[in-house]
């Protein structure tokens, strides 16, 4: 699921660029941060709190609600809300939880907002192009043709608790928005418990709570897509979301072709105009939807801020290769 390029948090160990004040500290200014994996990708949690017990707790609870959701919108855990409802497709309405629900809710929200470049229905070009078994060529005419008709035949029908797919070829993947759903119940979490100043980050999506003593927002730097060690922009985040999409991270390389992970439903290959897109919005989960259809179309929505990279130079998604540099 590590499909962005990474976003650096501790300029100290060259990770990246969250730096907090050295300014005068209070009883709340206690800096903790615990390093974790959630979602198949690296975690960075940064909280000020009052004692370093508080925040540890804080820390653990936070990274343990984002596995709780993670366990809920998996489609590699057959026991997830999101398998079963992949499984019952143009079958019969399935019943799924609070999370899924709200996974569903935005992502109809949004996949009607970009007229279609997000859609949670992308599962079958993801297989078609092999991200989930791999294959050593791209996927044929007839191939396209038809995982495009399963993406663009796909509805999904939400009442209260129950959910459908109307049709059986069917198939929801939750990879481009479920981080932002996993950051914001991180964030509720981390209120709840009195928290007034964190910063979630995984694997460069990130979630801040307030700012650093002394300082108006975390400084969060931007990667230049394929150079972690070059920062291509930075700003400052404070009660906000960022996220990034990219399609130079999470590549699968077919017959000289290398293919980025994100889809475009239009044209059932992967998005290549533009090899990163950035959103900041008020939750992580807007932020997370939205990166991802303005990957695809270059144009902000939904209220949210965008920039994008765009190098004139370096491989780009679907670039042909050389034989002989195949790996």
């Amino acid at each position: 699921m590590d499909r962005r390029a990474f976003v650096g948090m501790a300029a100290a160990t060259g990770a990246g660029l969250a730096r907090p004040s050295r300014g005068l500290r209070h009883a709340e200014d206690r800096l903790v941060e615990r390093w974790s994996w959630v979602m198949g990708q690296s975690a960075h949690v940064q909280i000020y709190a009052g004692s370093e017990e508080q925040g540890l707790e804080a820390a653990a609870l936070a990274l343990a609600e984002i596995r709780r959701v993670e366990a809920r919108l998996s489609a590699f855990d057959d026991a997830s809300d999101l398998c079963e409802l992949n499984r019952q497709a143009g079958r019969r309405p399935v019943r799924i939880g609070p999370d899924l629900a709200a996974v569903l809710a935005a992502g109809i929200r949004i996949g009607a907002a970009s007229n279609g470049a997000f859609n949670l229905a992308v599962e079958p070009l993801m297989r078609a192009w092999g991200f989930r078994d791999p294959r050593r060529a791209p996927p044929s005419e007839a191939e396209l043709r038809e995982a495009r008709a399963a993406v663009t035949a796909a509805e999904i029908r939400l009442s209260g608790d129950r959910a459908f797919l109307t049709t059986r070829a069917a198939q929801l993947d939750s990879g481009g928005i479920g981080v932002g759903y996993g950051l914001d119940r991180a964030a509720t979490i981390l209120h709840a418990m009195g928290i007034k100043r964190a910063l979630i980050d995984v694997s460069g999506d990130c979630l801040a709570i307030g700012a650093p003593p002394g300082r108006r927002g975390w400084e969060i730097g931007i990667a230049v897509p394929d150079r972690h060690d070059l920062v291509g922009r930075t700003v400052l985040l404070s009660d906000r979301a960022l996220a990034t999409s990219s399609n130079v991270e999470s590549v699968v390389r077919l017959a000289g072709l290398v293919a980025g992970h994100v889809m475009d439903p239009g044209t059932g290959r992967p998005a290549s105009d533009r090899r990163q897109a950035t959103v900041i919005a008020p939750r992580a989960i807007d932020a997370d939807g939205w990166s991802t259809a303005a990957l695809i179309t270059g144009k902000p929505g939904g209220g949210v801020t965008y920039f994008a990279m765009r190098p004139a130079r370096g491989p780009c998604t679907l670039r042909p290769r050389p034989h002989s540099r195949q790996s």
